[in-house]
């Protein structure tokens, strides 16, 4: 034990020589540049004197200026705060901004309120010293907090940093580690914690604290974390072959349900004598008595021609005479007239009618709750207000308001049925590559389609699941062929019949709040016949395909939501050359369909999602289009672009020289006042759609004595 404690301590020493963080300059509180730095630089900062004036005046003004600018003041203190860095210790910053940080450092700052003053920050940091996973502790800018950076155990428990991150699971990772170490240090230290919202870019500015805690032998504290698969609360359901859900139980458990009703029923004819009402009451409280559902036993009763005298009325009452129990066994005294009436609602509804939130398209469903295991269906006002009137039939006191407040809360519980259809498809037999089978339904001379179609497929799935929001699907399969070779229809078929619904085959971009609802709503859009679009609706669509997150507006509401976007793209076009000019084509790949595509036989739906799911689960599973990919596919699509009048026009008058000559040398500007002599005046081209031409060529672009041009001479 001692021995994996010290070589534990021995490799975190090591790491920690050149421990990292992230230091940013900042300008009325608007960050700058982010700057990589050694801890052990800044804690020496944090000691120097050179600090402690800017420190000083920052810990005075705090309190009076933050009560200033609650009543409107400007924020004069900024330019004494701007003096000193920002700290941000968990993650480095490279060229792609704040978003995607370059690795993690698995740092997590927790911040201590001190509302005594330096004594009690004296005293805290003398507690959290005591815990061998605390690797700083320093007094706040403010002096009325104390800052504790602990060392976390990411990814795994071998004391080891990752050079590159996930930043979403990064992210997950320090909100479980604050979590667990909040429990830890407010039992140890028994103090408060600060708690604001837990971001990658969480930090706090340098103070000045001489008798700060620094260890840098500290411990990597272990982080529990709770993985949850979408896929666990739908565990058990199954479907069939043709890839829908099975809604009804197996043949057994039904026939176990029918044999132990018609045991009830036929005791309580022989016992009731023959009087319809005696049997009834009789069969009602034997029912209850085997654990039997009321609702279905009430529908069975009703269509049974022994009881149609009495009527459907007074066979709901006799069985909700037998097992009334609304309350659970409180007592009503202990409620009040709200309470009652809104624990009636729950009951009813429990009792009647089966209800979920479906989170794809953001509205309740139901169906009875009679064991006939009818279709689920959305509930409408018209709906509502039937579940009212059944309500108030029953003796209840609710309004439609209250129904209403109770279908509309958290208490339905959430439903996601493209996750259900995942986790019906069941296991992988591994048998085939059915995937990259089904992409060869489609006739094409690419020999790299079948592998870029499987590694968009993943994408699609990965999305639904959302497994890793930084690598969405950005990549478009353009289909390009004759009419009549299926293409239309081959993309209507990726999808099982079940999950059509979440299918469009076209998507209008003139509605933005549309776009914003098809985007988080729905699974695959078919982008029929591509080249109808203008440039740009196509221009919009590329910006779509980078979306991680859409706005949308919930029914009857005018608050919009972040949500996940769930959307994927697929397109077809008879034209065969879809593409315009230029470099832009890396978010599309074109594929030249060259016959008819085989749609017949059985499409092994189940196979095809459970193979996805499947690899998804293999953490070195590659399912985004890497930089390589980009730039075959950009390299493949250079066949299917267009070329410009414009750029044909250059490319007939010009081609560029290796001879750096000056009078070889060509700006926009040069080359415009070349082509008016030649043409008249309106139709000379304007030096931005110059550029733009000169650009999509991919001439190599000089400077000489400061100009940019071209090397050029003419043919």
């Amino acid at each position: 034990m001692n021995k994996a404690v010290n070589s534990l301590g021995t490799q975190t020493k090591n790491n920690n020589t050149s421990m990292k963080i992230t230091r940013i300059k900042t300008s009325l509180g608007q960050f700058g540049s982010p700057v990589t730095t050694e801890l052990s630089a800044v804690v020496e900062r944090m000691r120097s004197p050179q600090t402690k004036e800017t420190a000083e005046r920052i810990a005075t003004v705090t309190l009076r200026s933050r009560i200033a600018m609650e009543e409107g003041a400007p924020r004069y203190q900024l330019k004494d705060t701007d003096r000193l860095p920002y700290l941000v210790f968990s993650a480095t910053f490279g060229r792609k901004g704040y978003d995607k940080p370059a690795s993690a450092t698995g740092l997590l700052m927790l911040n201590i309120p001190c509302p005594q003053g330096l004594r009690q920050v004296e005293e805290l940091r003398r507690r959290v010293s005591q815990i061998p996973y605390t690797l700083l502790a320093f007094a706040g800018v403010s002096g009325v907090t104390l800052k504790v950076i602990v060392r976390c155990d990411y990814p795994a428990g071998d004391g080891k940093m990752a050079t590159t991150i996930d930043s979403g699971d990064y992210l997950a990772f320090l909100k479980d580690a604050h979590e667990s170490a909040a429990r830890l240090y407010t039992s140890l230290v028994m103090c408060d914690l600060l708690v604001g919202e837990q971001s990658l870019t969480r930090g706090c500015r340098m103070s000045y604290d001489p008798q700060l805690y620094y260890n840098p032998e500290a411990l990597p504290m272990p982080v529990v974390r709770e993985v949850k698969n979408p896929l666990t609360d739908y565990e058990g359901t199954k479907a069939d072959e043709a890839g829908n859900v099975i809604i009804f139980p197996d043949n057994e458990e039904r026939q176990r349900i029918e044999l132990e009703y018609q045991t009830c029923l036929s005791k309580a004819i022989d016992d009731g004598e023959g009087q319809a009402e005696k049997t009834l009451q009789l069969l009602a409280d034997y029912c209850r008595k085997a654990c039997l559902q009321e609702e279905g036993c009430v529908e069975r009763a009703i269509w049974n021609m022994r009881f149609k005298a009495l009527g459907a009325d007074v066979i709901r009452k006799t069985f909700r005479n037998a097992y009334k129990d609304p309350y659970k066994g409180r007592p009503l005294s202990q409620m009040n007239e709200k309470e009652r009436i809104m624990r009636s609602i729950e009951d009813f509804l429990s009792r009647r009618y089966q209800l979920r939130y479906n989170v794809v398209k953001q509205v309740t469903e139901f169906r009875p709750n009679d064991l006939r295991f009818k279709r689920w269906k959305p509930l409408t006002d018209r709906d509502l207000r039937s579940l009212v009137v059944e309500e108030m039939k029953e003796g209840g006191e609710s309004w439609m308001s209250d129904i209403r407040t109770y279908v509309e809360s958290a208490h339905v519980s959430d439903y996601n049925p493209i996750h259900e259809f995942l986790a019906a498809c069941g296991k992988w037999d591994g048998k085939a590559n059915y995937i990259e089978d089904f992409a060869r339904r489609l006739p094409t001379n690419y020999s790299r389609w079948p592998q870029y179609f499987h590694r968009w497929l993943l994408a699609m799935v990965a999305q639904a699941l959302d497994i890793n929001r930084d690598y969405g699907n950005s990549m478009v399969p353009l289909l390009t062929g004759e009419q009549g070779y299926l293409k239309t229809q081959f993309c209507n078929h990726i999808l099982p019949p079940s999950m059509r619904e979440y299918y469009m085959k076209d998507i209008h971009m003139a509605n933005a709040e549309q776009v914003e609802r098809v985007l988080g709503r729905m699974w695959l859009v078919n982008i029929d016949e591509y080249d109808s679009k203008t440039q740009r609706e196509q221009a919009k669509i590329k910006r779509l395909l980078t979306e991680k997150d859409v706005q949308v507006r919930k029914m009857r509401s005018d608050q919009y939501t972040m949500t996940p976007r769930l959307c994927s793209f697929i397109a077809t076009t008879n034209d065969p050359t879809p593409l315009p000019s230029g470099d832009g084509t890396r978010r599309y790949l074109c594929i030249e369909v060259t016959g008819r595509v085989d749609m017949t036989g059985q499409i092994p739906y189940k196979q095809i999602f459970a193979q996805a799911v499947a690899e998804l689960q293999d953490p070195d599973c590659v399912y985004w289009f890497t930089e390589d990919d980009e730039r075959e596919i950009q390299a493949h699509n250079s066949q299917y672009q267009q070329e410009s009048a414009l750029e044909n026009v250059l490319s007939q008058l010009f081609e560029p020289t290796a001879e750096h000559m000056r009078e070889n040398f060509w700006t926009s500007t040069t080359i415009q006042t070349h082509l008016s002599k030649s043409l008249k005046s309106k139709d000379v081209p304007t030096l931005q759609a110059i550029g733009y031409a000169l650009k999509h060529l991919r001439w190599k672009k000089y400077k000489n004595n400061g100009v940019r041009g071209f090397y050029l001479k003419l043919k």
